[in-house]
């Protein structure tokens, strides 16, 4: 009786080692946007090269600005090859959007459109911000940094502050 037991319990154990040796493989990251040449290191070259072919894409009507009108159907466009493919749709926010698509951080100057220059300086904006030791280029460590940091203030600016004491 005990060696029936002690081989079922040996038998069990290597079942048990063995199945937890075998691991799922780990999904690899999808390469940075702004990383043309996939070395996993994304430059400031790239990244205005990454803006200008998407301000590119925007500017349908080619005055080398981006109107209201065009980000709002440059949005749209984005929007349905997202439900194409099967991926995660952003919630709007709640009341819908309360302008034309583009905000002050879009739009510093106020005149109803963008302009290449002002957007590429928010594009290498963001990439400054991304860029922790200001080396000129993100590598995937930093990459992670600023994910969580985004992760972090989204769930920030989720969440409503807290009522003032009455007092």
């Amino acid at each position: 009786m005990r060696k029936t037991v002690l081989t079922l319990m040996l038998a069990a154990s290597a079942l048990t080692s063995a199945a937890s040796a075998q691991t799922a493989p780990a999904t690899p990251r999808p390469p940075m946007r702004q990383d043309a040449n996939h070395d996993g290191v994304a430059t400031r070259a790239e990244a205005i090269a990454q803006a200008d072919a998407r301000f590119a894409q925007m500017d349908t009507d080619h005055d080398g600005r981006v109107s209201g009108g065009e980000m709002q159907a440059y949005r749209a466009a984005l929007h349905d090859r997202m439900v194409a493919s099967g991926r995660d749709v952003p919630v709007p926010p709640p009341g819908g959007r309360k302008h034309d698509g583009m905000g002050r951080r879009m739009d510093p100057n106020g005149d109803g459109s963008i302009t290449r220059d002002e957007f590429e300086a928010r594009a290498l904006r963001r990439f400054d911000r991304m860029d922790a030791n200001h080396d000129g280029t993100i590598d995937a460590t930093e990459r992670a940094n600023a994910a969580e940091m985004r992760h972090v203030d989204r769930s920030e600016r989720a969440t409503p502050p807290a009522p003032a004491p009455a007092r």
